[in-house]
């Protein structure tokens, strides 16, 4: 009976290990999916990193804690640091995908996150389609107003809004409705200057933020930071680049909490 019982367990464990270690392959070859588009950047290689870990794991975990001794506390901390940051990512994910419900009133202002631009003429694939976006709603919303951000990045000509005003210009909205915010070099500035633009303006504070779905959930939190009412519009994603902005903004999304306690929380404290 005892003998029948430990086969059992013993097939259990087997299917397990190769579920896992499947999951992990088929996590690994999604992530390596951006060298389509042009190559394996800190995002994918992080997301790839995490996946042969895990399989590592699966594999020689039961070598190690057969080994006894240190192998075995070492392979059980790792284990359950690898547990945590599984349930860390999880609830990220989960915070990145619970606001994209949040639509904008009828006739809300829009505000446009910069992104990777080639010259005054040709963005990135991102900003492209945070530019469709919000012309799409901007023709909608003929009352609506602008404002594009993004500063000059160290490798790009100009700055980011001359590009997304230019390609606004060329979908058809109007110039007097658009205002460049272009000092900003990340989003936590897009949000602080467009600020100073909308008070100068008059513009108010209620805005339709655009960005990708993954970059939602902080860009909100940063513009309610600053003061605005912040919406969602969301724009399209390459379904090849994802791994490599999903992986990057997990990453942001951990740097961001960890400013946050120990700038805003344990500041105050």
């Amino acid at each position: 009976m005892k003998r029948g019982k430990d086969r059992a367990m013993k097939k259990i464990k087997w299917v397990l290990k190769i579920a896992g270690c499947t999951l992990c392959g088929a996590g690994a070859v999604w992530f390596v999916l951006p060298v389509l588009r042009g190559g394996v950047e800190l995002g994918a290689a992080f997301g790839l990193v995490v996946c042969l870990m895990g399989a590592g794991l699966l594999v020689f975990y039961p070598r190690l804690a057969r080994a006894g001794g240190w192998q075995r506390v070492l392979a059980r901390v790792l284990s359950v640091l690898y547990i945590l940051g599984l349930c860390w990512s999880a609830a990220l994910t989960g915070l990145m995908f619970s606001v994209q419900a949040r639509t904008p009133p009828p006739g809300t202002n829009v505000l446009v996150l910069g992104a990777r631009i080639y010259s005054a003429e040709r963005m990135g694939v991102s900003l492209t389609g945070r530019v469709d976006r919000a012309a799409a709603y901007l023709l909608e919303n003929p009352e609506a107003q602008c404002i594009v951000t993004g500063g000059r990045g160290g490798d790009e000509p100009c700055p980011e809004a001359l590009t997304e005003k230019n390609a606004l210009l060329r979908r058809g909205i109007a110039g007097g409705r658009i205002y460049m915010e272009d000092k900003s070099h990340n989003t936590r500035e897009n949000m602080a200057f467009s600020m100073e633009i909308a008070q100068r303006e008059g513009l108010g504070t209620q805005v339709a933020v655009v960005t990708q779905s993954f970059h939602m959930f902080r860009a909100l939190q940063l513009a309610e930071s600053t003061g605005f009412t912040a919406y969602s519009l969301v724009a399209e994603t390459d379904p090849l680049l994802f791994p490599e902005y999903y992986g990057r903004e997990l990453l942001s999304l951990t740097k961001w909490a960890v400013q946050h306690l120990f700038l805003d929380v344990l500041g105050d404290s």
